[in-house]
């Protein structure tokens, strides 16, 4: 059992979770940039994030890319999905509002966009290629980040963390309502939490024994 002190953290955390603001990623081929992007979606209390696999290999993210998230990804709730259209076409069935950072003509600047909505859902593409033609037609708006140097991207995880913190700003200063999960959120949320304990916990012991066999096992040098 985790002890008291923890499980008011964790209650802290789960009260702390945005309602209604989701991260989809897709086909994201570096898992640690992935990593990257759900250290900052901890940070700015985003729960679940959406990965797409189309055209390139699935993984866990909650086993791959654990240096870069700094183990929030032990925390974070993944839903993972086989093809962008279907993934899509869900969260919009969901009441979400798709909202694609493109460099796209159409695309409006991320500080003048208005992104307080009861549920938004930002999309990031690949890395090197960006959002599929299949996700940015499905999206219901583009937004970019102005840009004053000589490049015109950035590393996607860099660009998820801006776009991440703009929308939680103007949450928090204009729609602060919509950031708070229902009780029944909150609880639902905290009890994830209380089992991803009882797992690691789990793990780790499992790995403490196993390291002690490997100890014990390990033949001495009699040459000392």
């Amino acid at each position: 059992m985790p002890s008291e002190q923890r499980v008011n953290k964790l209650k802290r955390v789960a009260e702390a979770r945005q309602a209604g603001f989701t991260v989809v990623i897709e086909d994201v081929y570096d898992p640690h940039n992935l990593g990257a992007i759900s250290r900052s979606c901890d940070a700015f209390g985003i729960q679940q994030i959406n990965v797409i696999f189309e055209t390139h290999p699935a993984f866990d993210p909650k086993e791959v890319g654990k240096n870069s998230s700094t183990a929030t990804n032990k925390w974070l709730d993944y839903r993972i999905h086989h093809g962008t259209e279907r993934a899509l076409k869900a969260l919009m069935s969901e009441g979400w509002t798709l909202v694609a950072a493109a460099l796209d003509p159409d695309a409006e600047s991320i500080y003048e966009a208005d992104l307080c909505l009861p549920r938004i859902a930002l999309l990031f593409g690949n890395e090197k290629t960006g959002l599929s033609a299949t996700a940015l037609a499905l999206a219901d708006r583009k937004v970019m980040i102005p840009m004053r140097g000589i490049a015109q991207s950035m590393n996607v995880s860099v660009s998820a963390a801006l776009c991440i913190y703009e929308v939680t700003r103007q949450r928090l200063a204009r729609c602060p309502q919509a950031l708070r999960m229902a009780p029944e959120e909150i609880a639902g949320t905290l009890d994830y939490f209380l089992e991803m304990h009882e797992q690691l916990g789990k793990r780790n012991k499992k790995r403490r024994v196993e390291r002690a066999k490997a100890r014990r096992s390990k033949p001495v040098d009699s040459s000392l």
